[in-house]
């Protein structure tokens, strides 16, 4: 593991970006399998905000730099790097989806080999870790794959990498569509706390919007800033929640930041009852949440 950059593996990204590129937009995915965010993401996007308030801004700001980079080979290095340093770990790569037939495609790594690269060139099952984080469309953690049974097709291979904790956490664009996965690995066996977890998550939706935006999918949006009747309601309700979701990180930064500026007591009790009532906005996406979801 001795690579410091991230490296594009120029044949498979030409291999997957090609189906996106398509001009007949026959390989493109659709928003079928849209993902919305969960009350429990909702509650912790908000905690980051409130409690990590320089750190939930670089991030934004990070990756709204990287949409006006040239093409998705200058983009996908720097996502990765920046989601390593984001958990600490040493070693990771990007798969993006191919529409064509939903396997993951290892388009971008740090710190492997010949032999890794082959092995999880095309991932099309689900018992590899991010081949489960695909199946469920959500973030999968195994602190120790040598404990983990279904990770024993891959023994051999992560031995040889010198891999122990894996975790993969979705690209999501702005619809709540699955684009890819983003994986990262420990040579010790190790769990992330929740505080990283939710971290690369949400880094997982912006990235995943980064690179919507370079393959030319991403959400249409009407010059009113509203939604196209053309687009599906789960993926117009996955937007309206995101934007809910940017708001709300957005007044939960100016309040944490104003808070943390502030001497005056008044001031101090008004702030704080604006975060109570952004706690109390969350509860009422969480409840509309659930309505939404019964049947």
């Amino acid at each position: 593991m001795s690579m410091s950059t991230g490296q594009n593996l120029t044949a498979s990204l030409e291999h997957v970006t090609a189906s996106y590129l398509d001009p007949t937009g026959q390989a493109r995915p659709t928003a079928a399998a849209a993902i919305t965010p969960t009350p429990g993401q909702l509650a912790g996007y908000i905690d980051l905000s409130l409690n990590e308030p320089q750190l939930v801004r670089s991030l934004h700001e990070a990756t709204t730099d990287l949409h006006e980079r040239p093409g998705l080979a200058a983009v996908l290095p720097t996502l990765l790097e920046d989601a390593l340093s984001l958990t600490g770990a040493e070693a990771g790569n990007i798969q993006l989806l191919d529409p064509r037939d939903g396997s993951l495609i290892l388009v971008t790594q740090l710190g492997f080999g010949p032999e890794f690269l082959d092995h999880f060139a095309v991932v099309n099952d689900g018992g590899s870790v991010c081949g489960r984080a695909a199946s469920s469309c959500a973030q999968v953690v195994v602190p120790d794959v040598r404990e983990d049974l279904a990770c024993a097709p891959h023994q051999r291979v992560f031995r040889a990498a010198g891999v122990r904790a894996v975790q993969s956490t979705p690209l999501v664009d702005r619809a709540g569509r699955m684009i890819g996965m983003i994986s990262t690995h420990r040579p010790h066996p190790a769990e992330p706390g929740e505080r990283d977890l939710r971290f690369i998550e949400l880094y997982g939706h912006l990235a995943g919007e980064v690179i919507a935006r370079q393959l030319g999918i991403a959400s249409p949006v009407a010059s009113n800033g509203t939604t196209p009747r053309s687009v599906s309601r789960e993926a117009a309700l996955a937007q309206l929640l995101d934007d809910a979701v940017n708001g709300i990180l957005d007044a939960g930064l100016s309040f944490a930041a104003a808070l943390s500026l502030s001497s005056d007591d008044l001031l101090v009790q008004q702030l704080r009852a604006g975060i109570a009532t952004l706690d109390d906005t969350i509860r009422a996406i969480q409840l509309s949440m659930y309505e939404l979801g019964r049947p």
